[in-house]
């Protein structure tokens, strides 16, 4: 598992015992878990939300994710797990292409790994020797 999949395991179970709740809710209590700052408009992959989902239901919690017609992601807790059509699964795929998604390097920025935006330390530009030219010196 990816740790973006690990904190996102993290997110749901910290999402309490709600039982219906979207991609979007699931975001903002992942930036909260992972203290990610910044990235208020990403979405949460697919793939990765799958897979967070599947290895919470080895545990006996089991969650169903759904495709809205918005391409929004509605994650629910049910009785057996329910497999996402592929019409809606690939379509929310293509969605994804076009929106700014949460992955493993935005856990590295947020663990103060590196600096990122107006906080990003400024580097001056190394010393060069400069010759100049000789505009009076001797023509033959």
């Amino acid at each position: 598992m990816t740790p973006i999949q690990i904190e996102l395991m993290k997110a749901i179970d910290a999402m309490g015992e709600r039982n219906r709740f979207t991609d979007a809710q699931l975001a903002k209590k992942l930036r909260d878990v992972a203290k990610i700052e910044g990235k208020n408009k990403a979405v949460i992959a697919l793939a990765d939300l799958t897979a967070a989902v599947e290895s919470i239901a080895e545990s006996g919690k089991i969650y169903s994710i759904t495709v809205t017609s918005a391409n929004d992601l509605v994650i629910e807790r049910t009785e057996t797990f329910k497999e996402i059509a592929l019409e809606n699964k690939q379509r929310r795929q293509r969605h994804e292409k076009s929106c700014t998604i949460f992955t493993s390097v935005d856990l590295n920025d947020a663990g103060g790994n590196k600096r990122v935006g107006k906080n990003k330390k400024k580097t001056s530009p190394k010393r060069t020797v400069r010759e100049s030219l000789d505009v009076n010196g001797e023509w033959e």
